[in-house]
């Protein structure tokens, strides 16, 4: 016997309230018909003005903050350059000051032999004694009857018409006549106690070393470094104009009598190259000078067209995105009305069954029943929205034609509501008509269909949510390991300073000074390295080879961290067995992955303290040959007695955001970074569990002088098992 399925139809209402409910059923389907449409109005308006809007504004918004950062930057150049200048003229002044009894000396040849044995200032080339009248007694770079008088110039004559006093003068630009050479001249009188002028003294400052110092500031692009002096003549800037004799302020600074009363402030113009510059003007406070520090308007906005290119992009995206959504909001309100006049129209017959019933009532499942052509809701009306979503779409011509065409059986619809959206599976059975139905019903028509409709949005969301918790961990993360790696070298560069510091105030050695002021050089260009690198590791492009002694890497890497693992009471030791071997890998990164090593070996073995009191740590950093492949490798491994790493986490210390340490304590990104930077350099990076204790090797190819693969040597010839995960 062939099994049937049964529906049985509800009672039908009388004529009247039939009547009743199509006349409220019309004035409801109009009002939110009217509804609708005044809703996608305000979209289609939102959908054109609000992302153009916050596109533009967020434009401007970066612009002002790039010019206040760029104003800020010329600011402290021009005050350090304004500083530079104070001091470069007082040791000129107290240079000078040496030679005020040189109008005391018996001869000529007694000023000559003074002056040439003088150890003269940086970038003074020429100094200079000349007599009341002008006449040049000596210098030290020519001797006595050189015949050759300045009375004409005027850094002689406010001296010789007394017009300067006793202060120091500084000339404009002018070419020495015995040193060939443009300078700046700074001149004193020496007088006697009559005050009378007995000579004149003279240092010329070459201006080339002006503009050699500016130039290695000199901002991006066609930025702007000058040195004016308050007479309005320009003693040097970079770029130069091509002229030095008595150029004017005017050609880089128009206007420029009022901006030299206004004192120091933000500088905005256009020089005489027709460039538009934005910066910072410096007056300063014991000489008559200032100091201009530009930036290129240009170059600000060339730096920034990326990421205005990017807001533009967004905001097109988003104006696109509301688009869709009106476009959607229409096709929506077009389906509903569809819906209601078919729902008037037809008057809809629903028929029940009892299995389909108990199914309804689970929660999540919707159940519809389609025949011919006109879906039925199954179960007690509700209020919930995905519910008429599911109704609505089963009404649809495109869903119709699936039912009608018996396949596909399963489906997986999306549904999307004010802004939330829904994802359903939907299962089509087709019922097996009974005879009497099969009779009746008109040809051409397909069979009664049931839909089963699951809701899986709470699954889908569950999903969503760990995929933005990954992001935000992951972003998080970045930040956290940015900070810890870049926090070692300013500890470095703050203990270097304040050495420099001591050994200053001691009267230590200049080489002492040098030395301290080299390793600031040092951690500052592993800072930059960092940064590089994190951009390195996002774009995974390839690093320039850049070969580096691994015994040296080490060695960085003790002096950084000694005094820190003594303070925890473990013994730090290395053991170098390739002497002057060289790897293809810079410096400051692979000083990076050791301390990176070290601090987890040093955690490792805090955390065995805190349970062992009397426990002694150990850390053995070790440097070997080892021949991988039939190529020579320089392998460093650094071995603690902390406990070792689990065995379950053995094949993850290498996974990004992985970590064994308690929450809070450590970022997971160490040892993923560590391993990107070794892998970057055709190297591998390693973990084991040795005797009490872990065991991370990197292995790097060793390269000769000019950076290609050294020839296989001697050594500890097999392979080095690395991590499953690499």
């Amino acid at each position: 016997m062939t099994p049937e399925t049964t529906l049985t139809a509800p009672s039908l209402p009388s004529l009247s309230e039939r009547t009743s409910q199509v006349e409220a059923r019309e004035h409801f389907a109009l009002w939110k018909g009217a509804k609708h449409r005044l809703l996608i109005v305000l979209l289609m308006l939102l959908s054109f003005i609000l992302p153009l809007s916050v596109g533009a504004l967020t434009v401007h918004l970066h612009e002002r903050h790039e010019d206040q950062l760029s104003i800020v930057a010329s600011r402290k150049l021009a005050l350090a350059l304004s500083s530079h200048l104070d001091l470069t003229v007082q040791t000129i002044e107290t240079f000078l000051d040496g030679f005020s009894d040189l109008a005391d000396e018996t001869s000529p040849e007694a000023i000559y032999a003074r002056l040439g044995a003088a150890r003269l200032p940086a970038s003074i080339i020429q100094v200079s004694y000349i007599a009341p009248d002008g006449a040049v007694v000596a210098t030290n770079l020519t001797p006595p009857g050189s015949g050759i008088n300045l009375a004409d110039r005027e850094h002689i004559r406010v001296h010789m018409d007394d017009v300067s006093g006793n202060e120091i003068y500084i000339s404009k630009p002018v070419k020495g006549r015995i040193s060939g050479a443009w300078s700046v001249q700074f001149t004193r009188a020496v007088r006697g106690p009559d005050g009378k002028l007995r000579g004149i003294l003279g240092a010329s400052y070459q201006i080339s070393d002006f503009i050699d110092f500016y130039e290695k500031f000199l901002p991006e692009g066609r930025g702007l470094i000058a040195l004016i002096g308050r007479d309005g003549v320009v003693r040097a800037s970079v770029p130069s104009t091509g002229q030095l004799d008595g150029q004017l302020a005017d050609i880089i600074l128009p206007g420029f009598e009022e901006i030299r009363l206004n004192g120091s402030g933000v500088y905005s113009g256009v020089a005489w190259d027709e460039v538009q510059r934005l910066g910072y003007l410096v007056h300063s406070d014991r000489y008559p000078f200032l100091v201009l520090v530009a930036a290129d308007s240009g170059a600000l906005v060339e730096e920034s067209s990326e990421y205005h290119g990017t807001i533009w992009l967004t905001a097109v995206g988003g104006w696109l995105a509301l688009a869709a959504l009106t476009l959607l909001g229409l096709r929506y309100s077009k389906l509903e009305r569809a819906y209601h006049e078919k729902e008037l129209q037809a008057n809809a017959q629903e028929r029940e069954s009892l299995v389909l019933q108990a199914i309804s009532r689970v929660p999540g499942i919707s159940v519809l029943h389609i025949e011919n052509g006109q879906p039925i809701r199954i179960g007690e009306p509700t209020d919930d929205v995905l519910a008429g979503l599911i109704a609505e779409r089963a009404a649809s011509p495109e869903f119709l034609s699936r039912v009608a065409s018996a396949a596909p059986t399963v489906t997986h619809e999306h549904f999307y509501h004010d802004g939330e959206a829904f994802e359903v599976e939907m299962v089509l059975t087709q019922l097996r008509p009974t005879a009497e139905s099969s009779t009746s019903a008109p040809r051409g028509t397909s069979p009664a269909t049931v839909v089963f409709a699951v809701d899986e949005t709470a699954k889908r969301m569950e999903e969503y949510k760990l995929h933005q918790m990954s992001k935000m961990a992951s972003l998080g993360e970045m930040v956290t390991g940015l900070a810890h790696e870049i926090n070692q070298p300013l500890g470095v560069i703050r203990l270097a300073a304040h050495n420099a510091m001591a050994g200053l105030r001691k009267g230590l050695p200049s080489e002492h000074t040098a030395e301290k002021l080299e390793r600031i050089t040092r951690q500052v260009e592993r800072m930059k390295g960092i940064i590089d690198h994190m951009r390195i590791f996002g774009r995974k492009d390839a690093p320039k080879i850049d070969p580096s002694l691994a015994r040296a890497a080490v060695e960085g890497a003790m002096q950084i961290l000694g005094a820190e693992i003594r303070i925890d009471r473990i013994e730090l030791s290395f053991t170098d067995a390739v002497g002057d071997a060289k790897v293809p890998c810079r410096q400051e990164q692979l000083e990076q992955v050791l301390i990176n090593l070290v601090l987890n070996a040093r955690d490792a073995i805090r955390e065995r303290i805190h349970s062992e009191p009397e426990f002694h740590g150990l850390i053995a950093i070790a440097t070997e040959r080892r021949e991988i492949d039939g190529i020579a490798h320089v392998v460093v491994t650094v071995q603690d007695n902390g406990g070792g790493i689990p065995k379950e986490a053995l094949d993850k210390v290498f996974q990004p955001f992985f970590t064994t340490k308690p929450s809070g304590q450590g970022t997971g990104l160490g040892l993923s970074i560590s391993f990107g930077i070794i892998r970057e350099y055709g190297g591998m990076l390693a973990s084991a569990n040795v005797g009490d204790g872990a065991v991370f090797s990197i292995s790097l190819p060793e390269v000769t002088e000019d950076g290609t693969s050294a020839p296989s040597r001697p050594g500890n010839p097999g392979k080095l098992e690395a991590s499953a995960n690499r």
